[in-house]
């Protein structure tokens, strides 16, 4: 028996070309599942993830489609199930990531944050809906941070847009219950590139690695597990949780 098995489904990962989203993306099609590898800008690197797949048997599609945008939302979502005339899952992983003190951040910033991670989580649960509520056991996972819930000296619109995620899984879950289970991971501080400034510095990175009781910092490998979990048939008892992937930093 194979545990999370993920076989015969079809789920769409945004924000599939690079870091957490790439890592889901690979484990996901490991579980069986057939994956679609939505992305914006970074084509080369949606290939390799694509190339990747396919190199272990699995099979994987690469779509371009920014999620800040609602045409671009809807061609992405129509072409992930006409793909295979199903679509069984999705996973919000597009994300931006800025870290400048209010003072820096502007209209604009302020636009690609939240338009990004918090209305691009919505459009694409929006635009999947209606093809997630033909197929039964259908499952949405978004992703948001620990910073959610951590106040600071900066990134100020991405606190604010992944704190909005966190309530709009919420929320979804009961609005779109029971067809379609809604439930997000909360990573920690996870090396990608997105923050190879932050895990580059060692002093900062000793700094989180002894703020948190595991002694280091995560890797998108870690995050991914719990994303197959939450899709499986397994968690079936499971809607509405923000599972938080961060080495058990709240505790100190």
């Amino acid at each position: 028996m194979v545990v999370f098995d993920l076989a015969d489904r079809v789920v769409l990962v945004t924000g599939g070309s690079r870091g957490i989203g790439r890592a889901i993306a690979i484990e996901l099609a490991r579980a069986g599942a057939a994956v679609v590898v939505g992305f914006r800008a970074q084509a080369d690197a949606a290939g390799d993830t694509v190339v990747r797949i396919r190199d272990e048997g699995g099979d994987a599609l690469a779509v371009p489609a920014d999620v800040r945008r609602a045409d671009d939302v809807d061609r992405l979502v129509t072409e992930a199930h006409r793909w295979r005339g199903r679509l069984h899952g999705v996973v919000t992983a597009a994300g931006v990531f800025r870290n400048e003190p209010i003072e820096a951040t502007g209209p604009d910033e302020w636009a690609d944050t939240v338009g990004t991670d918090l209305e691009g989580t919505f459009r694409v649960v929006r635009a999947a809906a209606p093809y997630l509520l033909l197929e039964p056991g259908a499952a949405v996972v978004t992703v948001s941070s620990i910073l959610a819930r951590r106040p600071g000296r900066a990134a100020s619109a991405y606190r604010a847009a992944k704190a909005g995620v966190e309530q709009l899984t919420r929320t979804l879950a009961v609005e779109l219950a029971p067809g379609i289970r809604v439930n997000g991971v909360a990573p920690g501080f996870i090396r990608t590139d997105m923050n190879r400034d932050a895990w580059s510095d060692p002093a900062f990175a000793a700094r989180v690695a002894r703020a948190t009781p595991l002694g280091r910092w995560g890797e998108p490998e870690d995050i991914a597990p719990a994303v197959r979990f939450l899709l499986s048939r397994e968690s079936e008892g499971l809607t509405g949780v923000v599972v938080p992937i961060d080495g058990g930093m709240p505790l100190r």
